[in-house]
């Protein structure tokens, strides 16, 4: 199966980790192939079938793995061992210092954030979209890390994984004075009387903010829509597309 690993994550052995791509699986157009969502209405049966070969292919127990009802918001929610693992948590973060419960998260040109803290043993996927990383959503995920598990920001690691990047994320003047509203207007670039948005440069900005070292931050320089043969793309692909996934997991 295709998949994009980490380097930064790679010699951690302790920990499982990939970026799923749209090669190898089962669903039809227009969510061929690997479709891991169930809600963009593809054939649920394909679905289960690329769930079920994702996990052969990576070694986790498809029963209990945790993933999101993304709202595009800043909820978090902590996975430990009284969650109930057949219930949908609807947030865009995710937290466990479990071991063998695989986190995931799903984007279409979002950006999936993987969190590993090596010192005290904690994972983190965090959905960021536009209105999570305005609201800072990456932030609050490490504070709530810090405040419920000690984890020292400096140690941590964070992979930011292939989503749209500023060459074809154009967004409207409506956008742009958000942006400035909330003081990200350097994130905003105007090219031909267009606007376009780099998510990534406010993420760096939040993570500088944490006193996180460049080498300990990767951001993967695979944009969704300039890929769309290799990954889902709610752009390139006309708002009707599937869903890939990070994934993270203690062993």
């Amino acid at each position: 199966m295709q998949s994009v690993r980490s380097p930064l994550l790679n010699p951690y052995t302790q920990i499982t980790h990939a970026f799923s791509t749209k090669e190898d699986g089962f669903s039809l157009k227009p969510f061929s192939q690997n479709n891991l969502a169930y809600h963009v209405n593809d054939n649920p049966k394909h679905v289960f079938q690329n769930h079920q070969h994702f996990a052969l292919y990576l070694q986790y127990d498809l029963k209990k793995l945790v993933h999101m009802n993304q709202v595009h918001g800043n909820s978090i929610s902590i996975i430990d061992k009284s969650t109930d693992l057949n219930h949908i948590p609807k947030c865009d973060a995710l937290i466990t210092q479990e071991k063998n419960i695989p986190l995931m998260v799903m984007v279409a040109d979002c950006i999936p954030i993987l969190l590993y803290d090596p010192i005290k043993e904690i994972i983190a996927v965090v959905h960021a979209g536009r209105a999570g990383v305005f609201n800072k959503i990456l932030i609050k995920t490490i504070n709530k890390m810090t405040s419920n598990f000690k984890t020292d920001a400096k140690d941590l690691l964070v992979v930011l994984g292939p989503s749209i990047k500023e060459c074809c994320y154009d967004v409207d003047m409506q956008i742009k004075v958000e942006a400035i509203k909330h003081n990200y207007g350097y994130s905003i670039n105007e090219k031909k009387d267009s606007y376009y948005l780099d998510l990534v440069s406010i993420i760096k900005e939040q993570l500088k903010e944490l006193h996180i070292e460049n080498k300990n931050i990767e951001i993967s320089n695979y944009c969704t829509s300039c890929n769309n043969k290799l990954f889902f793309s709610y752009r390139a692909d006309k708002n009707i597309t599937g869903r890939f996934c990070g994934l993270l997991m203690l062993r």
